[in-house]
Parts: structure tokens; sequence; C-alpha cells
């Protein structure tokens, strides 16, 4: 796993407070701090994770079926604001690895339903550990409660 301190990590991020250029609004924009946090946090996790050939939209569906096992392909594109085409593609990736599989929707027998295998509950603990710690690099300079409060603060903007 690659070292998630700062001095590794890919820190030629935009920053507000640089000398040389000045933000102007962008400065004052709740949005463009909010994507220069994304880009970190980003970064982080990719570092996290990529020697494994797992982006973090892999994971976040890997986590969103190992806590919610039955999940039907449209509940997950909804859920992670994916295409179809995209989820598809993404269980696909999941399934060649024998991490997941498709089983008949117990309420609708129309449908599949998404659930781990024994396997890959297995690769969503070393993966969770790892995500784990990308998302401690990223929030190291904040307290628990400021992180709690920061969460809290975002969810209402996005809810």
């Amino acid at each position: 796993m690659t070292n998630l301190s700062e001095d590794s990590a890919v820190l030629r991020l935009p920053r507000l407070a640089d000398e040389e250029v000045d933000f102007g609004l962008l400065a004052e924009m709740t949005g463009f701090s909010v994507k220069l946090v994304w880009i970190l946090g980003y970064t982080y996790l990719t570092r996290a994770i990529d020697d494994a050939g797992i982006t973090p939209q892999r994971f976040s569906m890997l986590e969103l079926i190992g806590v919610n096992p039955g999940l039907t392909q449209t509940q997950l594109a909804r859920a992670l604001g994916l295409s179809r085409p995209a989820t598809s593609l993404t269980i696909d990736f999941w399934e060649g690895r024998g991490h997941v599989e498709r089983r008949i929707a117990a309420q609708d027998r129309r449908s599949f339903g998404i659930h781990l295998t024994a396997q890959g509950k297995t690769a969503l603990e070393g993966l969770r550990v790892r995500v784990r710690e990308a998302d401690d690099a990223l929030t190291r300079k904040l307290g628990p409660e400021e992180i709690d409060q920061l969460r809290g603060l975002l969810a209402r903007i996005y809810e």
C-alpha cells in the first residue's frame, strides 16, 4: 500500500493561500472549497487502493453491496449516481473477480439481486482498512467532533 503521509501524497493541488495566484471569487465559493477537498480525498483514496486495480467507484459499489445484500443493478445505479451501463460494467468487474454474484431477487423474480461471495467479503474487509486510512489522512487536521460537524454540514447541503 502507498504511504499516505502528506510528503508522499500528490499535493500539487490548488491552494487558496497560493501567493502566485489570486483566486478571486473562487476563494469565497463553498463549491470550490468542496472541490479542492474532493480532489485531495480522491487522491488519497486512489493511492490507497489502486495497486489492487480498484477505483473509488468500484470500492463504493462493493461497499454498498456488502452492507445492502440483494440490491438490484437499478438500486445500485441510483444510490451511486451512475448510469446503468457504468453500473453493469462495475458489477461485471467484481463478478469476474469472483467477489459478487447475481441471484434472482426474492421480491421480483425478473430482477437479480447482487450479493458478495465469501471471497468478496474477505476482499471488502481488507479494502475497508485501506479506505479508512485514506479518510484518516484526509481529515488528520480535524478532531473527531470537527469531522462529525463537517459531515453534518455537508449533509445539510446535499440533502
